[in-house]
């Protein structure tokens, strides 16, 4: 019996030993696949869940940006100015390709402007965005001279505005500017019969002078410019083209050796021609004649000719605009009835005679076209040409 039990005693045992043994061996490789299993099976949960869990976040984000921003803004918004945003420092800045559409932008949004305090138009502060860069400047000017239209009153304001807010262009970037143009002579003969390209370069053209006066003005007067300009006064010639070549020419002469230069070209004779337009009914060439005159009274002198406010007669006029009572920049005729401005700034005059009891009005002829201010004014105003 003894013998008996401990051979079944030891049998019990190595089959039990086995038994364990094939466990071990097995339970790795059934716990591994239902491992897997059971891994696999949450990573697709997981990744359903995360979808969904991401779906309904970004629905919900879409939802708050959709309910929450016109709650911020209390009126529609302007479509010439897209909401603004800002870089990081480390974001490009953001590339606009229409530029072309951008200044007509401005020209259609700008005459809604009546305060120094408004912010400029969103396609404004783009331009000038695009205008700190060399190429960028470029392209803004080639736009102006390409997409401003002719008839247009605001187009020449629009041109200096813009230009006088961009940064100042490099030495490179007029030069470059000369080799786009390539203007000459016969450049003021092709496209005659569209003069819109040439009265914007020409407006251009003066814009810079005016802001680039001294050594890069007289760099920019290259002999092709001042031939084109010159050009540009022959009566084939659209009278607004000849009218902004000659406010051009009178931008150029604010520096003495750009003066010397013009003067050299006998332009006076050229202009005594012009003068002749002083009082013509066109309101287009009469504007030509009130600078042609000027520019002869004061810029380019003719050897031998009289100034015109002294022949001027001033029998029967008993109050005109008062010369020693202006602001810098204004033009008045010889005979103190008629003032022009051809500058960037708002410039002012008074009449010479006060108005202080009684009834009384007065009569204006507008002869041109743009941004002007008629009325009264009391002996205390302040003339503030910004």
């Amino acid at each position: 019996m003894i013998v008996v039990a401990l051979v079944v005693f030891y049998a019990s045992r190595s089959l039990f030993q086995g038994l364990l043994l094939t466990l071990e061996h097995h339970i790795p490789c059934f716990l591994g696949a239902l491992g897997a299993g059971s891994m696999g099976n949450s990573c697709v949960c997981r990744d359903d869940s995360g979808a969904e869990d991401n779906g309904t976040s970004q629905g919900r984000q879409t939802e708050n940006s959709r309910t929450h921003i016109p709650e911020a803004r209390g009126h529609p918004r302007d479509p010439v100015r897209p909401p603004r945003r800002g870089r990081g420092p480390h974001e490009p800045r953001r590339k606009k390709q229409n530029v072309d559409g951008l200044v007509l932008d401005t020209l259609a949004v700008i005459r809604t402007l009546v305060d120094n305090d408004q912010e400029p138009p969103y396609s404004m502060i783009t331009l000038h965005e695009m205008a700190e860069t060399d190429e960028g400047w470029l392209e803004v000017v080639q736009s102006l001279i390409r997409v401003i239209p002719l008839e247009d009153p605001l187009g020449p304001a629009v041109i200096t505005l813009l230009l006088d807010e961009c940064p100042l262009p490099t030495k490179d970037a007029l030069q470059k500017l000369t080799e786009i143009l390539n203007l000459s002579g016969a450049a003021a003969c092709q496209d005659a019969c569209h003069p819109a390209k040439h009265r914007n370069t020409t407006a251009v053209l003066g814009c810079l002078a005016e802001k680039l006066a001294g050594p890069a003005s007289i760099g920019l007067l290259s002999p092709g410019i001042l031939e084109y300009l010159l050009h540009s006064l022959n009566f084939q010639s659209h009278p607004t083209v000849m009218l902004f070549a000659l406010i051009a020419l009178e931008k150029f002469a604010q520096t003495s050796e750009n003066k010397m230069t013009v003067s050299e070209s006998c332009i006076s004779d050229q202009l005594i021609l012009l003068e002749k337009w002083t009082d013509n009914p066109d309101y287009l060439k009469r504007q030509v004649g009130f600078c042609a005159q000027w520019s002869l009274d004061n810029l380019f002198l003719k050897e031998g000719r009289q100034f015109t406010y002294e022949k001027v007669d001033l029998t029967n006029i008993r109050a005109m605009l008062n010369s020693n009572d202006v602001s810098e920049y204004l033009k008045i005729s010889p005979h103190g009835l008629e003032a022009r401005c051809d500058a960037s700034s708002f410039e002012s005059v008074r009449c010479t005679f006060c108005v202080d009891s009684g009834v009384w009005y007065y009569e204006v002829t507008v002869i041109t076209s743009g941004v002007m201010q008629i009325g009264w004014a009391t002996k205390d105003s302040k003339f503030l040409n910004h």
